[in-house]
């Protein structure tokens, strides 16, 4: 990689790289060099007077061990160069070798010659070891290797142990250790940062040294940047002051000073982790007791480093009932901790407004202390760590709605809520989505009742819970990008809000709308089908639901929701394993009618732009109109879906059937997701006898006669929780008629159909393999009984042709739709004497 001279210029001088999403990018708005180097220096060095002198003197001793191991380098040199020139020619090579004097490893990693990277390992270990046993009698350090990378010539190391110790990175080729940001040496800082913090949890920031052949450079790691101080060469004076400094600050600073949390600590007696909780409303701090595994830990140390632990308040306490966020919030400068917008103060927002509702019933998250970390009585953030000197920066990842020239800094929260909950992916899928479903109407009401919008609904923001019936429930936790609704109207330029694989299109392409409910509803339809994909086709899947092109489209998420049969087609592809369970059929009926709640809107139906009256319209941009309205019937299907069967009738003696697969009306070109399209084996059963209403009215009473002399009562309507009862309005009943199949056209008769009409018909019952032709009312037709029989006989003498006989019709169809025998009953006709009556 080719750089210019001013940019060569900057990388050997102290510069900064902002690191976002792990990539790092070099600043444009640098800091004085001589700025850099001296904050770095000085929060290098102990807080304490005392220790600060006996750092300082290990430090120039360590200077004067690594100053002699070059002198005595450089006198070996000159005398083997002397002895050299006093051999003779007659001497042979082989003996000129073993006349020159050995080169020590521990004075070649301070030399500018290129070193093997077969004994790149032997020589940082004899080099760091000769400087450590300068001061080896004041204070222990030890240095381990962790990885090292042939290939590429580097390898890492660490000096010291646990979350206060110092990370070295050393490379074999000096210009590496000049221009890290060109080299691979950047990427190593931030893999090994990411490598040593997911063991240690309590690492507030991370020092690193980088070393190469006579060069060595120093680097504070923090959550947004690298800052790296000018290249020395060990050969100087300063580069000896700065290598010997780093160790003994290594040996002699606090344990706070070099990056570990005070707040955290790790007790090898009860092996639990003491966690300080500290509360700004009541200014107490509480004690926390967790296991050594985290809940969770970031990938990523670089961002809001996001740790969560179960908890107690008692150290030999098995149960767990709270659990423990700590991050760094991106804040504006100069706020204090009630005016900050993160999830601790918008919890207690929620939970102020919302005490005139049953909180525990609709399974919030509830707030039970959080607050600013307490470093030395001091508010921990990048400030505190950096100084007002370096913290002074634009970082690349900025608070929603902020002035791009607002200057932005990190401050350490932490926070105890409850209840512990299960993660989704450990459910099997139907409670997943249940799970979903019931997180989603915990959203709704929050929106209803405090105007506050969750706007990152993914898998790790819902926890699982079991009511006191064993149901399952959802928590929707973390609102850390929460915001007042409110505000969202009237903010421009929202940018990218969510998790990738979740965002809705809106947030994926940053379209400048406002976000809305229903970007939330999106989420929720796109994190249900992730749920119900396969393993193998999950990770396909979740690319292709975040992928964006060139122009900052996704397309292949607005091709998958584009209609509703590439939306089936998106399901079947990337959920085989749940489609071909028929327990899952009622969760298919569900997304469907989700998606069609979202995406079916008369104006603003499917994701694809079409062109009207010479310009581009994108549903999309159009949805925001009728965001109350697709909320409304999101919240509609979400109700209908938890709604509990009706309870089963003890009075009525008709068994009852099983509950139909969810088949609801869909619209144009959307085809039907039920469980015989999904691979499903199915038992083929013939169509049902369609029977006339007058064939349904005789075959009803005639099964209720000697039942019960009381119709059966109806069944009990599906309950729906009191805060989202609600009639069926206007909107809804136009959405059905919207998702109801096309009705077919009645035309009008023609002559030709009139004149057929007029002419005697064959009679077509419900089974289409039996046709009777028009029943003869002679008196003592075997098909008839005497009752049907005397009142025939009364209606032919008294009506016309066409209507004659009805009655015997029905009879006759009654006695056909009935396949196979039954024994004769007591109002049967006699049919063995009719038959001899018309035999004489």
């Amino acid at each position: 990689m080719k750089l210019s001279k001013k940019v060569l210029t900057v990388l050997h001088g102290a510069h900064r790289i902002d690191v976002f999403e792990d990539k790092g990018i070099l600043a444009k708005d640098q800091v004085d060099r001589g700025v850099v180097d001296r904050q770095l220096r000085k929060r290098m060095r102990p807080k304490d007077a005392q220790v600060k002198v006996l750092a300082d003197d290990a430090a120039r001793v360590a200077a004067e061990a690594i100053e002699r191991l070059i002198q005595g380098e450089q006198a070996r040199k000159e005398s083997a160069k002397k002895a050299q020139l006093r051999r003779t020619r007659l001497q042979t090579k082989k003996a000129s070798d073993r006349a020159a004097l050995p080169i020590s490893r521990a004075a070649l990693m301070f030399s500018e010659d290129k070193w093997d990277p077969a004994a790149a390992q032997d020589i940082v270990r004899a080099g760091m070891g000769a400087i450590i046993a300068s001061f080896q009698g004041q204070r222990p350090v030890g240095i381990a290797f962790s990885d090292i990378d042939v290939d590429h010539g580097t390898l890492a190391f660490e000096l010291g142990a646990g979350s206060s110790s110092i990370l070295g990175i050393a490379t074999c080729s000096a210009s590496d250790v000049e221009t890290p940001f060109a080299s691979r040496i950047m990427e190593r800082v931030v893999a090994e940062v990411n490598r040593h913090t997911q063991s240690h949890p309590d690492v507030r920031f991370k020092w690193v040294l980088i070393l190469g052949p006579g060069r060595v450079r120093v680097c504070l790691a923090e959550l947004d940047a690298a800052h790296l101080s000018a290249v020395q060469k060990t050969t100087d004076k300063v580069g000896r002051f700065l290598l010997g400094s780093i160790t003994a600050h290594a040996a002699f600073s606090e344990p706070w000073r070099l990056g570990s949390d005070p707040s955290m600590k790790w007790c090898d007696d009860i092996r639990r982790w003491r966690i300080d909780c500290y509360n700004s409303i009541a200014k107490k701090t509480r004690v926390f007791y967790a296991p050594r595994v985290p809940l969770f830990v970031s990938q990523s140390f670089f961002g809001r480093f996001t740790r969560c632990f179960r908890v107690s308040e008692m150290p030999d306490d098995e149960n767990f009932a709270y659990v423990l966020k700590d991050s760094w919030q991106l804040v504006l400068a100069g706020l204090s901790d009630g005016q900050l917008r993160d999830e601790i103060n918008v919890l207690r927002e929620i939970q102020a407004k919302m005490e005139r509702v049953n909180f525990e019933a609709c399974r919030l998250q509830h707030l039970e202390c959080g607050g600013t970390v307490q470093v030395n009585d001091k508010r921990d953030s990048t400030r505190f760590v950096l100084g007002t000197e370096l913290d002074s920066y634009q970082r690349l990842e900025m608070t929603h709605g902020s002035d791009s020239s607002a200057h932005e800094h990190r401050v350490h929260r932490r926070m105890v809520s409850g209840p512990v909950g299960t993660p989704l992916h450990e459910l099997r899928v139907q409670d997943a989505v249940t799970a979903v479903a019931s997180a989603m109407l915990a959203h709704a009401l929050v929106l209803e009742q405090t105007g506050v919008l969750h706007r990152d609904i993914s898998e790790g923001n819902i926890m699982a819970v079991r009511d006191d019936d064993s149901n399952v429930k959802g928590v929707l936790i973390d609102f850390d990008n929460a915001v007042s609704q409110d505000e969202e109207r009237n903010r421009s330029n929202p940018g990218h809000v969510g998790t990738p694989p979740f965002k809705s299109i809106a947030n994926l392409e940053g379209l400048d709308v406002p976000r809305t409910a229903v970007d939330d509803w999106e989420a929720a339809l796109a994190l249900i089908v992730f749920r119900m994909a396969d393993s193998k086709s999950g990770d396909k899947l979740a690319d292709q639901l975040s992928k964006v092109d060139r122009n900052g489209t996704a397309t292949l998420r607005r091709k998958m929701f584009a209609s509703g049969k590439s939306f089936d087609d998106a399901v079947k592809t990337y959920a085989k394993g749940a489609c071909a369970k028929e327990k899952s059929a009622r969760e298919f009926g569900f997304i469907r009618d989700l998606y069609a709640a979202i995406f079916a809107h008369s104006a603003c139906s499917g994701t694809t732009r079409r062109k009207k009256g010479g310009e581009f319209v994108d549903p999309i941009l159009r949805r925001v109109q009728f965001a109350a309205e697709i909320h409304e019937k999101c919240l509609a299907v979400v109700t209908r879906y938890l709604a509990p069967p009706p309870p089963a009738s003890t009075e009525s003696p008709v068994p009852q059937h099983p509950p139909h697969p969810p088949t609801s009306t869909t619209p144009a070109g959307m085809t039907l997701l039920t469980s015989s399209g999904l691979g499903v084996k199915q038992n083929k059963r013939k169509p049902e006898a369609k029977a006339s209403p007058v064939v349904k009215q005789r075959k009803v009473a005639h099964d209720s006669v000697g039942s019960s002399s009381h119709p059966a009562p109806a069944p009990a309507p599906a309950t729906v929780p009191p805060q989202y009862s609600r009639t069926v309005s206007a909107d809804d009943e136009m959405l059905e008629k919207e998702l109801a199949p096309p009705r077919p056209v009645k035309r009008k008769a023609s002559q030709e159909d009139v004149e057929a009409s007029s002419q005697p018909k064959r009679h077509k019952l419900a089974r289409d393999d039996v046709d009777i032709a028009p029943i003869n009312s002679e008196v003592g037709s075997p098909t008839c009984s005497p009752e049907t029989h005397s009142h025939a006989s009364s209606s032919s003498r008294a009506s016309s042709d066409s209507a004659r006989t009805l009655d015997r019709v029905v009879t006759d169809a009654e006695r056909i739709s009935r396949p196979g025998k039954r024994k004769p009953s007591q109002e049967d006709p006699p049919v063995a004497s009719s038959r001899k009556k018309r035999k004489s």
